[in-house]
């Protein structure tokens, strides 16, 4: 075994730079699930109590069904190869490490087989990784070694892509993956080369670290296994080289978290992996492909939702893009504000062990930012994604229809009350377009809100779409009591339509109960009952 640094190569990564615009005047994170609009009389909802408590300890059934999803992921019996949730062998992993000590017989030694490591033959050391890869049978890499090293050249472009991954992470802020002892043969972190494609796997990482019932803390060790080669035979899409970089980007991102906290919130762990893999390279745009469910395309549900076996956590990515691209401050290369949410969450020994959403407000918080307001200005950019990111136009962003379109004239110039049920961390949209007898300039349209107490995080966002010049945006004034008004242009001559955006900014969660959300929980805010009425006047 070859223990010495073995690579000269340069890193192949291309850096984002710093692309931030002026933050917004409000901010927002949506956690919605879209409904229509409907007549309905005025109400106000009341405000539910909040419920927390410890991480829960799970039962002998759940840890028996976690080990059989750990192990139908490994398999590969879940979804098509390439979809997003082709990467969910690490979160399946990962509640199976979470509670193995609490299975017993059979199901403890199945267990251990499945987060055991790979049993490759050959293995070589940079001074960051240990690299393990075969030379035969189905695992075996291409043997082509053109410097005649006896290290073949993919293992070589591996060591090259993964050490420099680690190296842009640690040289961010990061945390660097913990030791793990002598498994493996060293302390260092550990990277097995696999045919997981043949189970529709990118790759995974994990932790073979026991963690007794309950922790004294939750960070870990990590290894690693990606594809032994990325044949486009298993994965046509994008370059072999390109799905390298994007699942080392990604994978090992979840080797830093468990540095922080292995038993974080799901969501925040994916979705911020998955920023990460853009981060770094940017020009393979392979999250792309998750904004079919993301809050850009998806505005009512939940920016913290969690499935097993689906894709919202992965599209959940385009948040934190939105802050990041707002919030743009930076070191060595990447902004340092997903960095700081990642120090809020850490538990290890000592740690705030913030849980995932309570660190985001804090590290926005930090910045004199409120989460209400960042999430309520992201759900206004969503809108027109086109304009508001970066790479909104020449990506082709999604755009959610709005929840409810109505016709306004002179013959029609009240919409009356509309509703939508909107949960937490979410929106929905109403738009009003002119129609006959209001091409005159004068024509404005009064918008009235009645939306639930300001304790409740609610609030609306207007958005003026003209057909020249930009759009005009601009927050509703609330009172203590969720009401409000305002009067914008609404002539045909100058307006296209006008859009309300009624937004649910509420965090409060019942925590560590097993929910999708944040804290391992269920909210508190779901299903609030805005409503939004649009008169025409002058």
């Amino acid at each position: 075994m070859r223990r010495a640094g073995f690579l000269t190569l340069a890193g192949r990564m291309a850096h984002r730079t710093s692309r931030g615009r002026a933050v917004l005047a409000a901010i927002t994170v949506p956690l919605l699930i879209a409904a229509g609009l409907t007549a309905t009389p005025t109400a106000s909802a009341s405000a539910p109590s909040t419920t927390t408590g410890d991480r829960s300890t799970p039962s002998r059934a759940e840890a028996h069904a976690a080990l059989v999803r750990a192990q139908a992921a490994l398999a590969g019996h879940g979804p098509a190869r390439g979809g997003p949730a082709s990467r969910d062998a690490t979160m399946a992993l990962l509640d199976l490490v979470k509670v193995r000590s609490s299975l017993t017989g059979a199901d403890r030694a199945a267990a251990a087989k499945a987060v055991a490591r790979p049993n490759l033959a050959h293995a070589a050391c940079t001074a960051s990784n240990c690299y393990h890869w075969d030379t035969s049978g189905s695992d075996a890499v291409p043997a082509t070694d053109n410097d005649a090293d006896g290290i073949p050249d993919y293992v070589e472009s591996v060591a090259a892509t993964v050490d420099d991954v680690r190296s842009t992470y640690a040289g961010a802020g990061y945390r660097t993956p913990e030791p793990d002892g002598s498994l493996g043969g060293n302390s260092q972190t550990d990277i097995y080369l696999a045919d997981v494609g043949d189970q529709g796997l990118y790759g995974y990482c994990t932790s073979d670290k026991t963690f007794p019932n309950p922790p004294p803390s939750y960070d870990a060790w990590a290894y690693c296994v990606l594809d032994n080669d990325y044949s486009p035979s298993q994965f046509p899409t994008n370059t072999p080289l390109e799905n390298l970089q994007v699942t080392a980007a990604h994978e090992y991102f979840h080797a830093v978290q468990f540095a922080y906290d292995l038993f974080e919130d799901h969501w925040f762990m994916e979705a911020t992996a998955t920023w990460a893999e853009d981060e770094l390279y940017d020009d393979v745009n392979d999250n792309l492909q998750y904004l079919v469910d993301s809050p850009l395309a998806l505005p009512g549900q939940p920016v913290d939702t969690f499935s097993n076996g689906a894709g919202p956590q992965y599209g959940e990515w385009i948040f934190f893009r939105f802050l990041t691209e707002h919030l743009p401050a930076a070191s060595g290369g990447m902004p340092t504000i997903v960095r700081d949410m990642w120090e809020r969450a850490d538990g290890a020994s000592g740690g705030p062990d913030d849980y995932s959403m309570l660190a985001v407000q804090n590290a926005l918080a930090a910045r004199s930012v409120s989460l209400v307001n960042a999430f309520t200005s992201f759900a206004a950019a969503n809108r027109m994604p086109g304009l508001n990111y970066d790479e909104g136009a020449a990506n082709n962003y999604p755009v959610a229809s709005p929840a409810g379109t109505i016709k306004l004239s002179s013959s029609k110039k009240d919409s009356k009350w509309l509703y939508a049920k909107v949960d937490h961390m979410a929106a929905a949209t109403a738009r009003f377009v002119p129609g006959s007898g209001l091409s005159a300039k004068t024509w404005k349209l009064k918008v009235s809100v009645d939306l639930t107490p300001k304790s409740t995080d609610t609030t609306a966002v207007i958005t003026v779409a003209r057909k020249s010049g930009g759009p005009q945006v601009m927050v509703v004034p609330i009172n203590t009591s969720g009401d409000g008004s305002k009067k914008v242009s609404f002539g045909s001559s100058g307006v296209k339509y006008v859009e309300v955006t009624l937004v649910n900014a509420g965090t409060r969660y019942s925590c560590w109960n097993g929910g999708p959300f944040s804290c391992q929980g269920t909210s508190k805010d779901d299903g609030r009952k805005l409503q939004v009425r649009a008169q025409v006047t002058k």
